[in-house]
């Protein structure tokens, strides 16, 4: 599912996005309107097995939260730089 969501991002941005990663992290970090929203309730106990509580910021049972995918994947476009070349551009050189 996510992985449509990176795609839908790569078209934004007019090419590959590579490694998301650190894109992901300072998306998660900012204060600025990047459609992560941020779940701080509840937890992901199940069947009997203790699980992690779901915090502000990064948690372990959670992640960053859950993505608006208009919003996030309209940030994590804008995050990743200049656009990838394209053939084109490459057959121009």
């Amino acid at each position: 599912l996510f992985a449509g969501v990176v795609a839908i991002a790569a078209q934004i941005h007019g090419g590959r996005v590579g490694d998301i990663n650190p894109a992901l992290y300072a998306l998660g970090q900012s204060n600025l309107r990047t459609g992560i929203i941020d779940v701080t309730k509840g937890n992901n106990t199940f069947g009997g097995v203790t699980g992690f509580p779901a915090t502000r910021g990064y948690d372990l049972a959670t992640g960053w939260g859950t993505v608006n995918v208009t919003d996030f994947a309209t940030a994590l476009a804008q995050q990743t730089g200049q656009p990838a070349l394209t053939q084109q551009a490459l057959t121009d050189r």
